[in-house]
């Protein structure tokens, strides 16, 4: 995973530690609700893998959501609250549903593949999806 990571200019130190994300996936919907997920979301994953910042503290979240235009007290208090808990935790329940057992995991149409995949992977799927919903593959296959 390390030399796919190197291939693609990724870096990735593992984190002395593995966080509870589940404060991590709140946050994240709180700033999803903001407008502001996919930034949030890339430094939160560069934070970890780069940085090896616990996401399982609520200040390091803060940290990330200021970088980023978030306000951190509210997001302390969203959290605090428990105003996203119950969506992050559907959202957990769908994904063990669907077995996913880590992360990166990936959905395309019908298909499921998880771990670091090369380019090409996520393309012929991509493609055969296409294919599938406009009727020109057998979905049987």
């Amino acid at each position: 995973m390390a030399e796919a990571a190197a291939d693609a200019g990724v870096i990735m130190r593992r984190a002395p530690l593995t966080p509870n994300s589940r404060f991590s996936f709140e946050a994240s919907e709180y700033a999803k609700d903001k407008g502001i997920f996919e930034p949030f979301h890339t430094l939160c994953y560069k934070s970890f893998w780069e940085d090896g910042a616990n996401l399982g503290e609520i200040s390091v979240l803060q940290d990330i959501g200021k970088a980023v235009g978030l306000d951190p007290d509210e997001l302390k208090k969203e959290i605090d609250r428990g105003t996203y808990t119950a969506r992050a935790q559907s959202q957990y329940e769908e994904a063990t549903k669907l077995g996913v057992q880590g992360i990166p995991s990936f959905v395309i149409g019908r298909y499921f593949f998880s771990g670091a995949q090369p380019y090409e992977l996520f393309k012929e799927v991509a493609e055969r999806v296409l294919k599938e919903q406009a009727g020109q593959v057998d979905e049987t296959n």
